[in-house]
């Protein structure tokens, strides 16, 4: 008899139950991805594996699947004021395209009052439709505003619910739902705005045209690089961005050296207002740090602000010149990490 494991069964479980969509998924790029990074959607859409040492982490999508299915959308349905419908909802979600841009809304109420969003600050919603998005959120997140990516997501969602029917919602309402706490819910109401609709459809079309990753930009490692820490196919785009890098030095003609000296230029401008920045970031903080000492005081809490000053410990290190003086060799236990690039720019 095999041996008892729970989390193997749930594991199990998950992988044989997967949502099945009617919508083939890989022919555009939904609401919820166009968003992120390009070149990372580029891969999903292009049946490109995940890199080998990917695990795909199915927690958080399954705990919002759970909140939407067993209480969000049940919830709402069932306390619907007198002539409100809840359409595209929970059975009866429905995917709409618009070229190579796709939605799945988690629901669209219809007979709402002009004046449903009122206690969110919007006196009119400009109509009788108002979609509604779920969301889970961890508990360890502070929400001062919906996250970009989800407002982005559900501009989507009202453009091609405008586009595809005869419902011509202004506004959408998100919620996020503690995952600890599922009476803790916080909403942000985000009013449509065409512009952004547009935009999202130029991604989705240079995503689904693109012939070869390096024809996109790696956004994710532009963005900082926390995008990259979940991305399957991480390792995969620094291989694809490192094999792009010219191995010849070919002479550039007049018109495009002259292109490339504009680029220069605009590289050391932007790199001497980062420079500034950086200062002017690093000065403020001290300012702030000093007052706190002449105050006698690490921490403080305002009405929606607050500041901690504390001592941090050093980072433990290893003396490479030591352990090789003493003999061991750590050669066996190292990895070596993805390629990456280096661009050198000097200015006389």
């Amino acid at each position: 008899m095999p041996a008892i494991s729970i989390k193997s069964m749930l594991d199990a479980h998950v992988a044989a139950n997967g949502k099945t969509w009617a919508h083939d998924r890989d022919l555009t790029v939904g609401a919820s991805e166009v968003g992120q990074c390009l070149r990372k959607t580029w891969f999903a859409k292009n049946g490109v594996d995940p890199d080998p040492d990917y695990v795909d982490r199915y927690g958080a999508k399954l705990r919002g699947d759970l909140i939407e299915n067993h209480h969000w959308e049940p919830g709402i349905r069932a306390q619907l004021p007198d002539g409100v419908a809840l359409l595209f909802a929970g059975a009866d979600q429905k995917t709409l395209v618009d070229g190579y841009l796709s939605a799945t809304s988690d629901g669209l109420l219809v007979g709402v009052s002009s004046d449903a969003l009122s206690h969110h600050g919007v006196d009119d919603i400009g109509g009788d439709s108002l979609v509604v998005e779920c969301k889970s959120i961890d508990p360890r997140v502070s929400l001062k505003v919906a996250k970009a990516e989800h407002e982005f997501q559900v501009h989507c969602q009202m453009g091609l619910i405008r586009h595809c029917t005869a419902y011509r919602p202004n506004y959408a309402l998100i919620s996020y739902t503690d995952a600890s706490f599922l009476d803790d819910v916080t909403e942000f109401a985000i009013p449509f705005d065409p512009e952004i609709y547009a935009a999202a459809k130029t991604r989705a079309t240079r995503v689904m045209t693109a012939a070869a990753s390096q024809d996109l930009p790696p956004e994710g490692k532009l963005a900082g690089g926390g995008e990259c820490r979940y991305c399957p196919h991480r390792s995969r785009c620094a291989g694809d961005t490192v094999g792009a890098i010219p191995e010849d030095r070919e002479p550039l003609g007049g018109n495009a050296l002259a292109a490339l000296k504009t680029l220069v230029d605009e590289e050391q401008a932007a790199r001497v207002e980062k420079d500034a920045t950086a200062r002017r970031h690093a000065e403020a903080q001290e300012r702030i740090k000093e007052f706190l000492r002449e105050h006698r005081t690490r921490k403080v809490e305002g009405d929606n602000w607050s500041v901690a000053y504390f001592p941090v410990k050093g980072r433990l290190s290893l003396d490479r010149k030591a352990v090789e003086a003493a003999g061991i060799d750590l050669s066996p236990f190292e990895t070596p990490g993805d390629p990456g690039e280096r661009l050198t720019i000097k200015v006389k």
